[in-house]
């Protein structure tokens, strides 16, 4: 993809269209899950080494990733995606005082990014994403996820709202409550003001209105340009001019350049090694998605197989002590209210309003209706999901 025949005229022949720059964005926002995967499954084999690593996994992929887009960065002047793509980063203000065109016509490279480009760059590629993904995952504990905002107050949020009221509560945890309160708020707005500039950038960069297809390249002031063949040609005659002659070197400097020639063939086979990772991760998502992975083939396996499937457990029958099961449907035994309100089951299988059980099996132990131990407390609970038409 890197030498692509331009649609419009020759001025536009090395700006790229917008569809390779939302491949290049889909493919490094498909490395963090793949790599998340592969840690994953393996954790479980050597879970002594890699358990820490999965549990403070956007740390190690943030660092991770530091490495490899500086490396990038440095060698190339792109991004791991977009040196995958032939596209490669161009100071705004070079590319104002030269034509840019003309110097590749005159078989002439881009200069190289500086140092606070680089840094700049690692900044937006690097701590942006790892600040928005914490900012998620921290909305998502305090927020109660989708079904919170679909069904109502979630137990959380009742709790704030009764410590608040508490006299008890020290005025430094009221005011922990009071910002998380702010958060849950405004944080929606930033998201949608956040993705919304991206959005706004793509629609003025698709009509040529602009020439950075996102805003943060226009605070850092770099734009997007396809690499070109005296690009290529001036990062292999630099890789020939630092091999050090035989005997002209100490012992040390050599094995150092040795290791540093290691480190960066090694990041250089990451373009082969991470698309692989994608592809086989995508391939599970769908087999494990498949008819074939939750057994709608065993049917045509034979009787054997269905001789194999494990029944269902018997349900369990109400104690004649306990609170007694309603006799209308969808109607929640404990507080009796029809629908159910944000329906949750327990180990049981009878199935309760979120708050009616979270209550009851903190207070008791047990479910309210078989009077059976629920093992693990609250932890016990499960959400239900129904299509109702």
């Amino acid at each position: 993809m890197e030498f692509m025949s331009a649609l419009g005229s020759q001025e536009d022949a090395y700006r790229p269209s917008l569809f390779e720059l939302d491949a290049q964005q889909k493919l490094r926002e498909l490395l963090q899950p793949a790599v998340q995967y592969i840690l994953a499954i393996y954790a479980q084999r050597y879970p002594r080494l890699l358990i820490r690593v999965v549990n403070n996994h956007e740390e190690f992929y943030a660092l991770l990733m530091f490495f490899v887009e500086r490396h990038y960065l440095k060698e190339w002047g792109a991004s791991f995606a977009e040196n995958f793509y032939g596209l490669k980063r161009v100071s705004s203000s070079y590319l104002n005082n030269n034509k840019f065109v003309s110097a590749v016509n005159g078989q002439s490279s881009t200069p190289a990014l500086t140092r606070g480009e680089i840094n700049k760059s690692l900044l937006m590629l690097v701590g942006l994403p790892y600040v928005k993904c914490r900012l998620d995952l921290f909305y998502s504990q305090i927020s109660g996820g989708l079904s919170a905002s679909i069904l109502g107050r979630n137990e959380q949020e009742e709790r704030e709202a009764e410590e608040l009221d508490d006299p008890e509560t020290a005025s430094r945890r009221k005011l922990a409550i009071r910002l998380t309160q702010v958060f849950r708020k405004i944080y929606p707005y930033i998201n949608m003001l956040y993705h919304g500039s991206n959005l706004a950038y793509n629609i003025a960069y698709l009509f040529g209105k602009s020439k950075y297809y996102s805003p943060w390249l226009h605070l850092i002031g770099l734009e997007i340009k396809r690499m070109s063949m005296a690009d290529y040609r001036s990062y292999y005659d630099k890789l020939g001019q630092v091999q050090p002659k035989p005997g002209s070197t100490s012992f040390l400097s050599s094995s150092f350049g040795a290791v540093s020639n290691i480190f960066s063939k090694v990041l250089e086979f990451l373009k082969v090694l991470l698309p692989m990772s994608i592809f086989f991760y995508k391939f599970l998502e769908w087999w494990y998605s498949s008819e074939f992975a939750r057994g709608g083939t065993a049917g045509a396996l034979g009787d054997a197989e269905a001789e194999n499937t494990i029944p269902p457990p018997e349900k369990l029958k109400a104690d004649p002590r306990a609170t007694p099961v309603p006799t209308t449907r969808n109607t929640c035994p404990l507080c009796l209210n029809t629908p159910i309100n944000n329906p949750t089951a327990l180990p049981s299988g009878y199935v309760f309003c979120y708050t009616c059980a979270y209550r009851y099996v903190e207070d008791h132990g047990r479910c309210p209706v078989t009077w059976t131990k629920v093992e693990k407390g609250v932890e016990a609970l499960t959400k239900v999901y129904a299509d109702v038409m």
